[in-house]
């Protein structure tokens, strides 16, 4: 086996920094993939055998998905499932089996695991998120790899939170278990358990408020004041310059306490897939503790609308700014007292603004999204100014 300590760009050769980061390659026969879009731009790696596999690993399912998306992902499922799949566009590559899906293969004891790896495009948090599948087509687990400073963070943030809520979740939510972990001095590796998804699977209803403020307390809750507030720390601790003063905003709030819990930090539908009456939620990377509780309503309610249009930040911020007393209203079962309200807004700027500044520099530029931490800096100072 190769392993090296100097992890290869991503945006060099492709192949070289996924062998690198996936622990070089093993002896033995070769694996054949279809590298999607291309093999110079290999952003899904999926196996062509067993055709039962391929279909397999193309089963894609979230409650964001419209039912044109779902047919094609239909579509495309049967593809694998007849070995044409390669007519939707790709080329075929021969790769050396991965070093990681051997070790992998050995602690959880499945010896001939068959691996679909999805990189995606260059983005700020990119990684390999591995689905783990036997000869049969049934599904291990997913594996996600953080290889960079960043992506190790969030990949053991996640693994931390899933063991947080295990066992804890309020109906009708669950999430993905964590099966086994891996720390070398370049990479952390989680394989989490898949979660029972169908083609079949009708559209959801958005998620309750009860269910989402279920989820906020179902670790208990604690009364903080700003500055113990894990947005206020995260903000201090912060590596990277932040575009607002902390201690204005902590002495703006002085005196306020909050109900404080877990936020998912993400919790989308396109994080969701609704099956009967359960709702799985992945995508934990960004979760937190003792957030204000009703953090996850307005994050919900931001990016419904920043992801309606390109370059939608502002008219995101602004809704979230104007409708925080109706979005929060559930968290107390009452209007919330102004002071408080204002807390809330420009604690949940400064959430998105520690967020956007952690992730600047990871060499991505998004073309079809704007510069978030610009627009809610230019808030957040304009509110503490008032």
């Amino acid at each position: 086996m190769t392993q090296s300590s100097d992890v290869p760009d991503p945006a060099g050769n492709e192949f070289d920094w996924l062998q690198t980061v996936l622990f070089g390659s093993t002896d033995g026969p070769k694996t054949r993939y279809l590298a999607r879009p291309s093999a110079q731009e290999p952003h899904l790696l999926l196996p062509v055998q067993p055709r039962v596999v391929t279909a397999a690993a193309l089963r894609r399912h979230h409650d964001a998905r419209s039912t044109k998306e779902k047919l094609v992902g239909f579509a495309a499922e049967i593809a694998g499932r007849f070995g044409i799949a390669h007519l939707a566009g790709g080329e075929m590559v021969d790769l050396a089996p991965f070093g990681l899906i051997e070790q992998l293969g050995a602690k959880l004891e499945e010896p001939n695991l068959i691996a679909s790896i999805a990189i995606g495009p260059p983005r700020r948090n990119r990684k390999p998120v591995i689905q783990l599948l036997r000869p049969n087509g049934t599904s291990v687990g997913f594996v996600k790899v953080g290889w960079s400073t960043l992506t190790r963070e969030l990949v053991t943030n996640e693994a931390a939170r899933l063991k947080n809520v295990a066992g804890r979740l309020p109906e009708p939510l669950a999430a993905p278990v964590v099966l086994c972990e891996l720390s070398t001095n370049d990479t952390d590796t989680v394989v989490t358990s898949p979660l029972a998804v169908s083609p079949t699977m009708k559209a959801a209803p958005p998620l309750t408020d009860k269910a989402v403020l279920g989820l906020a307390r179902c670790r208990g809750t604690h009364r903080r004041g700003v500055n113990d507030l894990g947005t206020i720390l995260d903000m201090r601790a912060a590596t990277k310059p932040l575009p607002v003063d902390v201690d204005q905003l902590v002495a703006k709030h002085d005196g306020a306490e909050l109900e404080a819990g877990l936020w998912h930090g993400d919790l989308t539908p396109w994080n969701m897939a609704t099956a009967g009456s359960t709702v799985m939620v992945w995508d934990w990377e960004f979760a937190g503790l003792d957030r204000p509780v009703g953090f996850d309503l307005l994050h919900a309610a931001f990016e419904r609308v920043r992801r309606a249009a390109p370059n939608n930040e502002l008219a995101a911020v602004n809704t979230v700014m104007t409708e925080a007393p109706g979005i929060l209203r559930p968290v107390r079962g009452a209007s919330m007292p102004k002071d408080m309200l204002e807390a809330y807004r420009d604690l949940y700027l400064a959430e998105l603004i520690t967020r956007e500044t952690r992730l600047a520099g990871e060499g991505w530029t998004p073309s079809n999204l704007g510069p978030l931490d610009e627009v809610a800096a230019a808030e957040l100072k304009r509110r503490l100014a008032r």
